[in-house]
């Protein structure tokens, strides 16, 4: 009896499925085929010899370690070494103030109730679907003459930066700017799934709300923020266009740049090119796969509601 119940339930399981399980593991194959190739070939290509290179063999006949070797060691190491430099700083502080600014207006978002709220909520994602590229030429001139701070409607300076072009500062106040919507939007999904009793019994015992905020809120938020960090991370290391146009030397030039300027105006050397590839993306791929679980807890939790 117990084996026909069985038999019974497996077979309303089988049923209940859109996709068999056989065609979801197909699928499953083909995307890791699909997403890994590419990386694979980039990892094996900074292997290989010039000769084999240039013959666009997909695994190398013969392998060597003498493009890392340039890369590190050679004539232009000292140019990488700072782009990695460079990164590693603009990236952590782009994520670091963007996740500062962006809990207290996503907790504001999410718990205070004021008006339009919801309409502004819109309003902030909308700033993320504005393309970067209709800014740049503002952005190019702000930073070139500096940030000020005037008294609106008068001529009264209170505050102004020298010129940040062609430092890393520019780059960090162009990816927050981005970087906030994003943050924003998540976070303020997620806080909303946080139930609103659990700071109200806080009230009771005493607590502010900002108070409340620190010692019940953040820390039941922790895969939320988590996965926002790394996402804010990964968007400010990989970024070029804005990097491109404001950072002129290697004082402030990032990966991407660097990278970019293997590419001569008469030569490719694909052997830096693909080493410095892998160097890149080393950081991003560890992030991801030590962080998973923060990754996919964040965004399956997180979810806009009205």
């Amino acid at each position: 009896m117990a084996a026909e119940v069985t038999s019974l339930r497996r077979r309303a399981r089988r049923r209940d499925r859109l996709v068999p399980t056989g065609w979801l593991w197909f699928g499953l194959v083909l995307l890791a085929i699909f997403t890994l190739l590419p990386f694979l070939y980039l990892v094996t290509s900074s292997l290989a010899t010039k000769s084999d290179l240039l013959s666009g063999f997909l695994l190398p006949h013969h392998t060597t370690l003498n493009n890392y070797v340039r890369l590190l060691t050679g004539q232009a190491s000292g140019d990488f070494l700072k782009a990695v430099r460079n990164s590693t700083v603009t990236a952590l502080a782009t994520t670091a103030a963007a996740m500062m600014l962006g809990i207290f207006a996503a907790y504001a978002f999410a718990r205070i109730r004021f008006p339009y709220r919801i309409t502004l909520l819109f309003l902030v994602l909308g700033m993320q679907l504005l393309p970067s590229i209709s800014i740049l030429t503002p952005m190019y001139l702000t930073m070139r003459n500096g940030l000020a701070l005037h008294i609106p409607f008068t001529n009264i300076l209170i505050f102004q930066t020298p010129p940040l072009l062609d430092t890393p500062w520019a780059l960090v106040i162009a990816y927050t700017t981005f970087s906030l919507p994003f943050v924003i939007w998540l976070l303020s999904g997620y806080f909303q799934t946080i139930p609103a009793e659990l700071e109200e019994a806080s009230y009771v015992d005493g607590c502010s709300r900002l108070r409340s905020m620190f010692r019940i809120v953040l820390p039941l938020a922790v895969p939320g923020i988590a996965a926002t960090a790394i996402f804010t991370f990964l968007q400010a290391w990989d970024e070029f266009m804005f990097a491109n146009a404001l950072t002129q030397t290697y004082a402030s030039k990032t990966l991407p740049i660097a990278i970019s300027e293997f590419i001569g105006r008469h030569s490719m050397d694909w052997g830096l090119i693909t080493a410095g590839g892998v160097v890149a993306s080393l950081p991003p791929v560890v992030i991801s796969l030590i962080l998973y679980r923060y990754i996919v807890g964040g965004l399956t939790m997180g979810g806009i509601k009205a």
